[in-house]
């Protein structure tokens, strides 16, 4: 044996199998984040189709609001208090919605 030889077999690192229980868990937590990353994305789409359609009750009430007479004020049309009502209701919806999607990536 030379001493090249002797060196690489002092330096050289214990043979060692594969820790089957480390490769698991990392397979695991790729697989879990895929799945949060689906998840992740099925969530804004389905915020961003809401969010689309509240855009379409807001531009409803909009045009219910400029269809009124001029000369009539706000509180005395028939639906105010209806279109104010759910446009609150949009607001807290509004609020609800986001939270959760302030607290993601």
């Amino acid at each position: 044996m030379t001493d090249d030889e002797k060196i690489a077999a002092l330096f050289a690192g214990p043979e060692r199998e594969a820790d089957e229980a480390f490769v698991a868990r990392i397979a695991r937590a790729v697989h879990a984040e895929q799945r949060l990353s689906a998840a992740r994305t099925r969530a804004w789409r389905r915020f961003a189709i809401e969010c689309a359609a509240s855009i379409a009750i807001v531009t409803a009430f909009g045009i219910v609001w400029r269809l009124g007479a001029a000369e009539v004020p706000l509180t005395e049309l028939p639906v105010a208090p209806a279109a104010a009502a759910a446009i609150l209701l949009l607001g807290l919806w509004f609020g609800v919605e986001l939270r959760p999607a302030a607290t993601g990536r």
